[in-house]
C-alpha cells in the first residue's frame, strides 16, 4: 500500500468522522438532557443537607428550546424533589430586543417562561438575570418571571427559613449588562450560612469570604468541547479555569453548570445540556 493510498483513506475516514460529529453536534446532543447529581461538602455549612435544583441558560426561542421543552425541563427538575430551585439567568435566546422580534417569537418566549412557572420547591424558586435577558428587555423578563411566581434576586438577598434550614440566599446582577453591588453581602448577618448565585462565574471574585456555596452558568460548559483542545469558548474573562463543574475558590465551594440551550452556534459537542441536583452538606 502506497503512502498516497494511506493518505487518501485517512482523509476519507477523517472527513466522514468530521461530518458525523457536525451532525451530532447540531442535531443530536443539543436535544439531549443529562441529570447530574453533585454532592458538595462545605467545611463552613452549618445547616442540614440541602438539595438545590440548578438550571441555567435555557435560551427559550432557540433552535432546540421551545415552550414545550421548557415545560418538560420543569417537570424533570420537579421529579428530583429539590428543597430549593435556582435559575442562573439567560432565559432568552438571541441578541435581539423584544420590539424587533416577530409576534410569534415573542409568544413562544412568553409561553416558555410561563411554563417554567411549573417549577416547585418547598423553599421557593429564585432567579437571576443574564446578558441575553437584558438584551431582550429586562423589564419584560422581570414581569414574565414574576407572573410565573419566580422570585428575582438582583443584588438582593433573601433569608430562607424553615424548620430545617436557615441561610442567606444572594443573587448578583449580571457581570456584562448589570451593575453588581456587593453591599448586598453586608445584609447577611455574620454567622449565617450564605449561598450566592449569579449568571457568570466572572463574579466569583466578589464573594464574601464566608460564602458556603457559589453557583453560576453562562459558559455552556464551553458548548463545543473538543478532545485535546478542551472548553475554549466560555464568553468569560476567567476562561477555561471556570468553564464547567466543581471549583474550590480558596475554601469557598462553587459549581458552574453547562446549562440547557445554545448561543451564537446552535450546536453542542461533548457539553450536553443538563439540570443539576446539588446536595450541600457539612463534613
Amino acid at each position: 500500500m502506497t503512502f498516497r493510498t494511506i493518505f487518501l483513506r485517512l482523509f476519507k475516514y477523517g472527513s466522514l468522522l468530521a461530518v458525523l460529529c457536525l451532525l451530532y453536534g447540531f442535531f443530536v446532543e443539543p436535544k439531549t438532557l443529562s441529570v447530574r447529581h453533585v454532592e458538595i461538602i462545605s467545611e463552613t455549612w452549618q445547616g442540614s443537607p440541602l438539595k438545590i435544583g440548578l438550571m441555567a441558560d435555557i435560551h427559550v426561542g432557540g433552535w432546540h428550546v421551545d415552550a414545550e421543552r421548557a415545560w418538560r425541563l420543569s417537570e424533570k427538575l420537579n421529579d428530583l424533589t429539590p428543597d430549593i430551585v435556582l435559575l442562573a439567568g439567560d432565559f432568552i435566546n438571541g441578541h435581539v430586543p423584544k420590539t424587533l422580534r416577530t409576534g410569534q417569537e415573542n409568544l413562544e418566549i412568553e409561553q416558555g417562561i410561563k411554563n417554567l412557572g411549573k417549577l416547585s420547591a418547598p423553599l421557593g424558586v429564585y432567579a437571576v438575570l443574564g446578558n441575553h435577558d437584558a438584551w431582550y428587555g429586562e423589564e419584560q423578563i422581570r414581569s414574565l418571571l414574576g407572573n410565573a411566581n419566580i422570585g428575582i434576586l438582583d443584588n438582593q438577598n433573601s433569608l430562607i427559613k424553615s424548620e430545617k434550614f436557615q441561610f442567606c440566599l444572594i443573587g448578583l446582577a449580571d457581570s456584562l449588562t448589570g451593575i453588581r453591588d456587593t453591599t448586598v453581602f453586608a445584609d447577611c448577618a455574620a454567622g449565617n450560612d450564605i449561598i450566592a448565585f449569579m449568571h457568570s462565574p466572572d463574579s466569583f471574585y466578589l464573594l464574601r469570604s464566608d460564602t458556603d456555596l457559589a453557583l453560576a452558568g453562562h459558559t455552556h460548559g464551553g458548548q463545543i468541547n473538543i478532545p485535546f483542545i478542551g472548553r475554549r469558548i466560555t464568553s468569560t474573562i476567567a476562561g477555561r479555569k471556570y468553564a464547567y463543574g466543581r471549583i474550590d475558590l480558596g475554601g469557598i465551594q462553587a459549581f458552574v453548570t453547562a446549562g440547557i440551550g445554545t448561543s451564537i452556534l446552535p450546536a453542542r459537542f461533548r457539553a450536553p445540556p443538563e439540570i443539576v441536583l446539588i446536595t450541600l452538606r457539612s463534613p
